[in-house]
């Protein structure tokens, strides 16, 4: 995958292959980038130069020549290069970066871990056994973000701040992000029982731990769209577990009439998605407050690279002594893991505990 610094010159060598293999070509060729979805375009077409440096035709080597005008309103992302020619039609991703937007991930920077990961133990050893294997940066970088994402998801938390909006936001709202993370999040039910007794309006967020709430709104379902916003001095939190609780501070015949209000209105049922929370959630510095996470990531990503380049290996002989030693390396590596993640056996700790508490169950 090859990567596009928006504002200045791009040279793309491009190997055409069917079946996996370089085919020779000829004629016209053209170039054009698209949007990744292919629907909208943002280079027009342009005939490659079958003398530029590098390109050779007959070994299926085109070299795609973007000049800093073309690649300046190119934003940070994927896109799509296509070719067409003798060859037919050939669509590529690429990647364009400016110098203040890298390629990351939450956690990582494409440069630098790929980098690091090259230099790790069981990836060098690796390395050393499987030498007719080519082990490129996209692969590596492919198997970093699937190893931070499968992490995230068994921890059950965002890694990084991320603002969740109870509705779609507006291109403005995204803006004023200024970069951080976002994601929609259907409303919460309003249910005429949480404010029976010391319930307090008890809430618990799907996503924690909490870092901030921005607005908490009662939507009413009528036609006039009324709604009732809660004063941010009444709602206490426990951010960590994500629960909220609305204690009045002031005028508390306000929130006494709504709440009358919306009972009425529900008839003492449940009112699907009236409750609308923007908050912010997830782990903050997680590079000084949880190291472990990012060694956990890395080392979960080597172990996807090693087992997926064994596969072609499984039936070699002269290196099974050398691939059944890797293969227990491998094996240590998921249970560090797994130590990490979940600590000790019986122990209810690691991460998931540092991060969602200790856990329990009924019996």
């Amino acid at each position: 995958m090859a990567t596009i610094i928006a504002g200045s010159d791009a040279t793309l060598p491009i190997t055409i292959l069917t079946d996996g293999n370089p085919i020779p070509v000829s004629g016209d060729i053209n170039a054009a980038i698209y949007t990744i979805n292919g629907r909208t375009v943002l280079i027009g077409a342009q005939l490659v130069d079958p003398a530029a440096a590098g390109a050779n035709f007959s070994a299926g080597v085109v070299v795609v020549s973007l000049s800093a005008d073309q690649t300046s309103p190119l934003v940070p992302g994927d896109v799509m290069l296509v070719m067409t020619g003798s060859f037919g039609i050939r669509r590529y991703r690429m990647v364009v970066e400016t110098l203040e937007m890298p390629t990351r991930t939450s956690l990582f920077i494409k440069d630098i871990v790929v980098d690091e990961m090259r230099n790790e133990q069981l990836m060098a050893a690796a390395a050393g056994v499987l030498q007719d294997v080519v082990i490129t940066d996209s692969y590596i970088w492919s198997k970093v973000r699937a190893a931070e994402s499968e992490i995230s998801h068994r921890l059950r938390v965002p890694l990084v701040p991320t603002h969740f909006f109870p509705l779609p936001p507006t291109p403005d709202q995204v803006a004023a992000l200024d970069g951080m993370a976002w994601q929609d999040e259907v409303g919460y039910d309003y249910n005429p029982d949480m404010f029976e007794r010391d319930k307090w309006g008890f809430i618990v967020t799907r996503q924690r731990p909490i870092i901030s709430i921005v607005k908490l709104r009662f939507s009413m379902p009528s036609a006039a769209a009324s709604y009732f916003d809660i004063p941010p001095d009444w709602i206490r939190i426990d951010a960590r577990y994500g629960h909220l609780r609305i204690l009045p501070t002031t005028n508390a015949s306000l929130i006494t009439t709504s709440i009358i209000g919306m009972t009425a209105l529900s008839w003492h049922s449940v009112i699907p998605a009236m409750i609308q929370l923007e908050y912010i959630a997830g782990l903050t510095d997680v590079e000084d407050t949880y190291p472990e996470l990012l060694d956990c990531i890395k080392k979960l990503a080597v172990c996807k690279i090693v087992e997926e380049a064994f596969l072609p290996q499984s039936g070699s002989i002269s290196a099974d002594g050398l691939a059944q030693s890797l293969s227990v390396d491998v094996g240590k590596y998921h249970d560090v893991i797994d130590l990490i993640i979940d600590g000790p056996a019986g122990s209810n700790g690691g991460l998931q505990s540092k991060i969602n508490g200790i856990r329990t169950m009924v019996i």
